[in-house]
C-alpha cells in the first residue's frame, strides 16, 4: 500500500469523510491530485479498509468510512519508521541564482513569496479559530492532530515571513554596495 493510503486511513480516524473533504483536510501537509485520491479510496474499499455510504440526497456523493481492517493497518503503519520529508520548492531555486538577477526581480520574488505566505497563513488561522470555537469535548479531542498540523502550519508561515523580510534586507545591502563600487 502506498503512502497515500495510508494517510487517507489517517484522515479518517477523525470523522468519515467524501473524497473533496479529503483533498481539502490533505492539503495541510501532502499534496495529491483528486485523481490519485479516489483512484486510491478505490483501491482501499476494495481490500475493504473502508466502507462507502451514499448520501440520499446527493446520490454520487460517497462518504468513506474507516472500517476495524483499516483502523488496525493505521496502527501498524503508525509503528514504521518514518520517512524524511520530501521538498520540492521551485521559489528556493529561483532565489538560489540571486546574484544573476536584478534587484527589482529578487525583491519581486521575495514580494510573491510573502504574499503566498500571508494567504496560507489566513487560511490556516481560520481553521484554527473554527476548532477553538468546538465546545464538545470529544470533537475538540478528536481534532487534537489537526490543531497541532494547523499550529505548525502556522508557525512556518509566520517563519518563512521573518525569513523574507531578512532576505530583502540583505537584498538592499547588497545592492547598495554594488552601486558604491
Amino acid at each position: 500500500m502506498n503512502t497515500l493510503s495510508y494517510i487517507l486511513l489517517c484522515m479518517l480516524v477523525r470523522k468519515p469523510c467524501t473524497g473533496y473533504e479529503l483533498k481539502q483536510y490533505l492539503a495541510l501537509f501532502w499534496e495529491a491530485h483528486h485523481s490519485q485520491i479516489y483512484t486510491s479510496l478505490a483501491k482501499l474499499l476494495k481490500d475493504e479498509y473502508v466502507s462507502v455510504e451514499t448520501d440520499d440526497t446527493h446520490t454520487q456523493k460517497k462518504i468513506y468510512h474507516l472500517t476495524k481492517k483499516g483502523e488496525e493497518v493505521v496502527n501498524l503503519w503508525i509503528q514504521e519508521e518514518t520517512k524524511e520529508p520530501s521538498q520540492k520548492d521551485e521559489f528556493l531555486a529561483k532565489i538560489y541564482v540571486a546574484s544573476i538577477l536584478d534587484k527589482h526581480t529578487v525583491k519581486g520574488l521575495l514580494f510573491e513569496r510573502r504574499q503566498h505566505q500571508l494567504k496560507i497563513l489566513k487560511q490556516n488561522q481560520e481553521k484554527q479559530e473554527q476548532i477553538e470555537q468546538l465546545s464538545d469535548p470529544v470533537e475538540q479531542n478528536r481534532n487534537f492532530g489537526r490543531f497541532l498540523v494547523i499550529q505548525r502550519r502556522i508557525r512556518i508561515c509566520e517563519e518563512e515571513l521573518r525569513w523574507c523580510q531578512w532576505a530583502e534586507e540583505q537584498v538592499e545591502q547588497l545592492f547598495s554596495k554594488k552601486l558604491s563600487i
